[in-house]
């Protein structure tokens, strides 16, 4: 069995993302016929190893207990092992392991990153969250600085994603006070933007289909705005100001695909509230999964890098 164990120096730095992505890539990287078996671990330790443990277990295809392990199993060809102390790294490895640090760009201080670098005994570098645009030659300029200074091979540089920063529904219902409707399947989920309704709906189909995969927010008593956000399928509806004065938003919530929040907060302080979810929301729920997969599938100098590993081991 091939054993790639993922940590890094600080919590939040992205190694359930970079796990789940691994895990999920590598099963999908043998040939059609025989495909390797695939396990993603997720060992004891911290505020979140229940909860990363639960959302490993919802990869498609790999294998995965759903609660933190305290050591990796032997059943499977790969397991991709998540590992919250740097510290418990070495004795866990053997010659058919490879230990990955993962680092959240400009989280960390160089001290930090050297001595957590250290403990584990990394073999390679991951540096998570990258500016995009204007600052990302900024961005790998310093991921390529922490690698030298690491003496470590840079094997990813995954860029911020909107999706991944984005709270929950059930996260933003909190914050505001609201109540939940809808499809309760979409209340662990998130989506990518918070568009905040126009003043009217004309022109609303225009503004609302500006952002594929958003939530919704706009006052209760605007139901002609309502409607407009809903003809462009948001994930999540948010009605600000209390229960909507028609029943007919409730009615299609019981039937249609979209969460529905009322919130008894004005527009403006229920968006204050939930921006400042971003960027402090945890990896959860089926669509955080697919775009970590696409994240990691992306990086081909990862994957060629553990081309050992995922060719099942005698």
């Amino acid at each position: 069995m091939s054993r790639i164990l993922v940590t890094s120096p600080l919590p939040g730095d992205g190694k359930t993302v970079v796990t789940a992505g691994l895990a999920h890539a590598l099963r999908r990287s043998g040939e059609a016929a025989a495909p390797p078996t695939v396990r993603a671990v997720r060992l004891p330790g911290g505020d979140s190893a229940a909860a990363d443990a639960a959302t490993l277990a919802r990869l498609q295809g790999v294998r995965a207990s759903g609660q933190p392990e305290d050591a990796p199993p032997s059943d499977a060809d790969i397991a991709v092992v998540e590992v919250p102390d740097p510290a418990a790294c070495p004795g866990l490895r053997d010659a058919a392991t490879t230990v990955l640090l993962v680092t959240r760009y400009r989280e960390a201080d160089d001290d930090t990153l050297a001595r957590a670098a250290a403990a584990a005994g990394a073999d390679g570098l991951v540096v998570n969250a990258l500016p995009t645009g204007p600052s990302q030659g900024a961005g790998l300029a310093e991921a390529d600085r922490l690698a030298a200074l690491l003496g470590l091979p840079l094997l990813a540089a995954l860029p911020q994603d909107r999706l991944l920063s984005a709270p929950l529904v059930d996260a933003m219902a909190r914050a505001i006070d609201g109540e939940l409707g809808g499809d309760a399947g979409l209340w662990g989920e998130a989506a990518e933007w918070l568009q905040v309704g126009p003043i009217s709906a004309h022109g609303g189909i225009d503004h609302f289909s500006r952002y594929p995969d958003k939530s919704v927010i706009t006052r209760n008593d605007k139901v002609d705005v309502a409607l407009a956000a809903l003809d462009a399928e948001p994930l999540c509806l948010i009605l600000s100001g209390g229960a909507p004065n028609l029943p007919y938003i409730a009615q299609r919530a019981e039937q249609e695909q979209f969460a529905l929040i009322t919130t008894p907060l004005d527009t403006p302080q229920a968006v204050d509230r939930i921006g400042a979810l971003y960027g402090h929301a945890p990896f959860a729920g089926d669509r955080k999964l697919r775009r970590a997969a696409d994240l990691v599938a992306a990086c081909d100098g990862l994957l060629t890098a553990l081309g050992a590993a995922a060719a099942p081991s005698g």
